[in-house]
């Protein structure tokens, strides 16, 4: 059986094949004589006309990308020869689906889109058909659904947008733009969605100034782009400045004048100590430290904050913050209540200015300080480490009140001035000078008087011997 099937098949191969060639030709031959009537379904895509009156309307089509893409289906009724004539490519593409958006620019539109059901029409044209008509038999969909809504134009703001970052050590400030608005049109559905359009530059690995002209992007909150939209302009300039970093180092500020009584400066801080800059090179160097304006503190009792705005200073030098936020330094200065504590010192700690070893200085053996300062201070004082000193010159001889100069350690203040009582007079070796003179004198005296006697006593002896001779 096998041997019979192999030997039907591959005995005279090709008269057989020359026979099934004739039989299909002649099969077409009778076709094309008989030209039998059939029906073909053509798919195509739908055919927009007069998109162009909906923008004189200020209308537009939210889903008019979905409706140009939308494929449809048109069925056809014709002899053999006709349908064929209609298949060629050149007359296949007459054959068209039609939209007419004209139907929907008599619709008011609110503020939100509209949907509206539009009517599809067939056509088929510019073809030389053979003598057999045709006819359309039916075609799919034969409405379409229209999504419509107003067109509106708004200004909306430019927002410059750097990307990347720049080479280390250099820093970008804020991109200027040459626009800063710019016109967008486009449905209101679609323009009310836009929460920015963004003008970005790339700055990756960049160490100078750069200008770039930018085509701006809208972008919805989600961060996804919006196409269906225009703008007034195409295109933006958008400048970068570039400049290098460096640091400027704040000093802290000088205190001048004096507490009430009874108070101390406990601390004072600043913030911050240093800050972050921009600019060139030259200007940089020229700027090295910012030192804050003086305090005055007189009469202050209780804590004290200041702020002082450096912007101003590094503006005239040329250079900008990094961080803007850090333009003002805050100055805390604390004050407290001082602890007092009255010392008694010798008075052989004291020094004496002015000394005139001609006369002589008579002081007491002791005097009191009273002395300020923080209390660990105070209470852990070494008196050793302290100084006196009292100025005498120009003093004459009797009673004077001179102040006690006190030396005293850091951040340690008395808490009212000192005098003593002093007692200038001439030095002892004078005196005893003139005692010795005196008693000199005295000694005179004396001897006069006994010599007196001695001679009154000796005229008595004589009258009396002179009597008795008588």
């Amino acid at each position: 059986m096998y041997k019979r099937i192999k030997y039907f098949f591959t005995n005279n191969l090709y008269w057989k094949a020359l026979s099934v060639l004739m039989a299909v030709a002649l099969w077409f031959v009778v076709m094309n004589i008989n030209n039998p009537t059939e029906i073909k379904t053509f798919t195509l895509n739908i055919d927009i006309l007069n998109e162009d009156k909906l923008e004189k309307n200020n209308l537009a089509i939210l889903n008019i990308d979905d409706l140009k893409n939308q494929r449809a289906d048109i069925k056809i009724k014709g002899t053999r020869t006709t349908l064929d004539e209609i298949s060629k490519r050149y007359n296949k593409e007459n054959i068209k689906l039609q939209l007419d958006l004209e139907q929907v620019t008599s619709y008011k539109i609110g503020d939100e889109p509209l949907e509206v059901i539009a009517n599809l029409r067939p056509s088929i044209t510019n073809i030389p058909y053979p003598n057999n008509s045709f006819e359309i038999v039916s075609f799919y969909p034969i409405t379409s659904t229209l999504y419509v809504d107003k067109v509106i134009t708004i200004p909306k703001k430019i927002h410059p947008k750097t990307i990347g970052e720049t080479k280390q050590g250099y820093t970008a400030s804020d991109p200027n733009l040459s626009s800063e608005y710019i016109q967008v049109t486009g449905a209101k559905s679609i323009v009310d969605k836009i929460q920015v359009i963004y003008a970005e530059v790339d700055i990756t690995d960049q160490t100078s100034t750069i200008k770039r002209n930018v085509v701006p992007v809208a972008y919805d909150e989600n961060g996804n782009k919006i196409t269906d939209i225009k703008f007034n302009i195409q295109n933006v300039d958008v400048k970068v400045p570039i400049s290098i970093e460096g640091v400027v180092n704040i000093v802290e500020p000088a205190l001048i004048g004096n507490l009430l009584e009874g108070y101390i400066v406990d601390s004072v801080s600043y913030s911050p100590k240093s800050v972050e800059v921009i600019g060139d090179k030259a200007n940089l160097r020229k700027l090295t430290k910012i030192i804050l304006p003086e305090i005055n503190i007189t009469g202050l009792t209780n804590d004290t904050q200041y702020t002082y705005d450096i912007s101003q200073i590094l503006k005239q030098h040329n250079l900008k913050l990094k961080n803007s936020k850090d333009s003002e330094v805050e100055i805390d200065i604390n004050i407290k209540q001082a602890t007092t504590k009255f010392i008694t010192v010798p008075t052989s700690n004291i020094s004496i200015l002015g000394y005139n070893d001609k006369l002589f200085i008579d002081i007491p053996e002791e005097f009191t300080i009273n002395i300020t300062g923080e209390d660990n201070l105070i209470n852990n004082i070494n008196t050793d480490l302290i100084h006196y000193n009292i100025d005498v010159t120009g003093l004459d001889v009797g009673e004077h009140s001179v102040k006690v100069n006190v030396d005293l350690p850091n951040d340690i203040r008395l808490a009212s001035d000192t005098y003593i009582d002093v007692k200038i007079s001439e030095k002892e070796e004078n005196i005893s000078t003139q005692q010795e003179t005196t008693q000199s004198s005295e000694t005179k005296i004396e001897e006069q008087k006994i010599i007196q006697e001695t001679v009154q006593i000796e005229n008595t002896s004589q009258t009396e011997d002179t009597t008795n001779k008588k």
